[in-house]
C-alpha cells in the first residue's frame, strides 16, 4: 500500500475514534460486560430539539415484546374522539331470544369488549350478577339455556406468532368480546398427607377443565431434597378439556397458585351467569353455549339489542378506556390492548385486529416513521413476528409529545421507583420520579421506552431494546438501567 494511503486510513481511524464521545463509550462499556455477550442492544436517546445524545443500531429491526402497547395505546388516544362515539354501543348487556319448545325463552349474554366484566364477590360496577338480578326481576322463572355472544369482534383469539405455550398462560388468554374476570381461572396445588396426591382445587365457579393430578406429597427426590422451582407443572394444551398437574409437593409447604387463560372466555361468562340464575331460583334446562363469528364473515348478526332500537333486557355500564388505557401501560395488560386494538379495528370496520393494525400504521404515517422501521402482527407484544426499529419508537413518541393527547397518553406510563412496570426499579438513583416508560419482557428481550428528566432537568426521549439475551442470563434490565441512569448523569 503507497504511503499516502496508509497515511489516509490512519487519519480516518483517528477521525472516528475522536468521533466516539465519553458518554458512547461509557454506554459500550455498561451494556456489554464480557458476561453478557451476545446480546444485540438498540438504543436511541434525543434531546426536544431532536438531536441525538447517543445511538446504538438505532435502525435496525428489534422484537419489541411489550414495547408494543406504545403503538395501541397512542392510537386509543389518536382515535379517542371516534371510540367515545362508540361507548352507548359497547355496554354488556342481556336479551331474550326464541322461545322453546317448552315455552321458556333463550337468554344471550351480548360481549362488546369491555374488559372489566366480573362476578367477583367484590365487584362494584359492571358485574355479571347485576345482569342476573335484572332477569330475576322481570319475574322469568324459566330459560332453555344461556348463550354467551362474543360475535361483536370476529373469533380470532390469539395474534398471529404468539408462542404456543404461553397460550395456557394467564397473559396469553384467548381475545373475546365476551370477557370475564380477565378470562383466567385460577388453580390452586396445597400438600396432602405425606404420599398422598396433592390437593389440587378450582377456585370457586373457576371449573374449566378437567383436573389429571398425578402429584406426590413428598420431598423432591433430588439432592437435598428441595423441588426446583419447575418441578410442580400445570400444563393445559388449548382446545382441550384437560388440565395436567404433576410433580412434588413437600409436606406442609404453602399453596400454589396458578392462573391459567381460558380458551373459549364466551363460554366461560354463559357459564357463570347460568350459576348466579340458578342461585335466583331460576330453571336453566340446557347447558351454556357460546356463539362465535368467524373471521371473514360479514358482522350484521351481531349488531343486534343496542343497535337496532330495541331495548335490551338489561345492560351494564360501558367500557372505562381511560382506566383500561392505564391499565394496558402500567400494568402490561395483554388482554385489554388486544381489546382495545379491536375496537380501533370498529371504529370503521369489522372489529378485526388487522383492522386495528392498519389504524397503527395510519398513525406512524402521520408520525413520519420510516415504512420499514416497523412490521406489527397484535397489541400486546406477544407475537414474535413484531419488528421494531429504535428510531420508529422514538418517532412516535416525539410526536406524540407534540400532540394535545401527549400529556394523557404519556400520564399512562409507568414511572421509575414509583409505580406500574416500574415500581422497583430506579429506586434511589436520579431517574428514581423521572422516568416515564412503558417495559418489555419476552423470552431472550428486555425492551424500555419512553421520557425521561436529564440532571439538567431537560427531556429525553428515548428506547432501548435488548435482543438475543441467552438463557443463561436472567434479564438484561439492570445494564439497561445503568446506561439509562448514566445518560441522565451527564445530560
Amino acid at each position: 500500500m503507497p504511503h499516502r494511503c496508509r497515511s489516509l486510513l490512519l487519519l480516518a481511524c483517528l477521525l472516528l475514534a475522536a468521533c466516539v464521545t465519553p458518554l458512547q463509550r461509557d454506554l459500550d462499556t455498561t451494556l456489554n460486560p464480557p458476561e453478557t455477550a451476545g446480546i444485540r442492544w438498540g438504543l436511541l436517546v434525543t434531546d426536544a430539539q431532536g438531536r441525538e445524545i447517543a445511538a446504538i443500531n438505532p435502525d435496525q429491526r428489534f422484537l419489541p415484546a411489550s414495547n408494543t402497547k406504545l403503538f395501541t395505546t397512542a392510537a386509543a388516544f389518536r382515535w379517542q374522539d371516534d371510540l367515545a362515539a362508540m361507548l352507548p354501543r359497547l355496554a354488556t348487556f342481556v336479551a331474550l331470544e326464541d322461545v322453546g319448545e317448552t315455552g321458556a325463552p333463550t337468554l344471550v349474554l351480548h360481549g362488546r369488549g369491555d374488559p372489566h366484566l366480573t362476578d367477583t364477590p367484590d365487584c362494584e360496577t359492571r358485574c355479571l350478577a347485576t345482569l342476573a338480578d335484572a332477569v330475576a326481576a322481570i319475574g322469568l322463572t324459566s330459560i332453555t339455556h344461556v348463550v354467551g355472544d362474543d360475535t361483536w369482534f370476529p373469533d380470532a383469539r390469539w395474534g398471529p406468532g404468539w408462542s404456543w405455550d404461553d397460550l395456557q398462560t394467564a397473559y396469553g388468554t384467548a381475545t373475546s368480546a365476551l370477557t370475564i374476570n380477565n378470562n383466567t381461572a385460577t388453580l390452586t396445588v396445597a400438600p396432602a398427607s405425606e404420599g398422598a396426591p396433592a390437593t389440587v382445587t378450582w377456585a370457586p365457579g373457576d371449573a374449566a377443565y378437567t383436573i389429571i393430578n398425578v402429584t406426590v406429597t413428598a420431598r423432591w427426590p433430588g439432592q437435598g431434597g428441595e423441588a426446583p422451582e419447575d418441578d410442580l407443572i400445570v400444563s393445559h394444551l388449548p382446545g382441550t378439556a384437560i388440565v395436567h398437574v404433576a410433580g412434588h409437593v413437600p409436606p406442609g409447604s404453602a399453596p400454589r397458585a396458578f392462573h391459567l387463560g381460558l380458551d373459549d372466555p364466551a363460554l366461560a361468562a354463559a357459564t357463570r351467569l347460568t350459576a348466579l340464575l340458578q342461585a335466583r331460583g331460576i330453571t336453566v334446562e340446557g347447558p351454556p353455549m357460546a356463539r362465535h363469528r368467524p373471521p371473514g364473515t360479514p358482522p350484521e348478526a351481531a349488531f343486534t339489542g343496542l343497535d337496532d332500537g330495541d331495548p335490551p333486557l338489561a345492560a351494564l355500564a360501558p367500557p372505562a378506556f381511560p382506566e383500561a388505557l392505564t391499565d394496558i401501560s402500567k400494568d402490561s395488560q395483554n388482554l385489554y390492548a388486544e381489546l382495545m386494538l379491536r375496537h380501533l379495528g370498529h371504529i370503521d370496520e369489522d372489529g378485526a385486529a388487522e383492522a386495528g393494525l392498519a389504524r397503527v400504521d395510519a398513525l406512524l404515517e402521520e408520525a413520519g416513521a420510516a415504512p420499514n422501521g416497523h412490521d406489527l402482527f397484535d397489541g400486546s407484544g406477544m407475537s414474535v413476528y413484531n419488528r421494531v426499529s429504535p428510531r420508529t419508537i422514538v418517532t412516535l413518541l416525539t410526536y406524540a409529545a407534540a400532540q394535545d393527547w401527549g400529556r394523557a397518553w404519556k400520564d399512562t406510563f409507568p414511572i421509575g421507583g414509583v409505580d406500574g412496570s416500574l415500581q422497583r426499579r430506579f429506586r434511589g438513583t436520579i431517574l428514581e420520579g423521572k422516568i416515564f416508560a412503558k417495559t418489555g419482557t419476552l423470552k431472550g428481550t428486555n425492551a424500555l421506552s419512553g421520557y425521561l428528566t436529564a440532571a439538567s432537568g431537560q427531556t429525553l426521549t428515548f428506547a432501548i431494546i435488548a435482543n438475543e439475551r441467552p438463557l443463561a442470563i436472567s434479564s438484561a434490565t439492570p445494564m439497561m438501567d445503568a446506561a439509562l441512569i448514566r445518560i441522565a448523569e451527564t445530560n
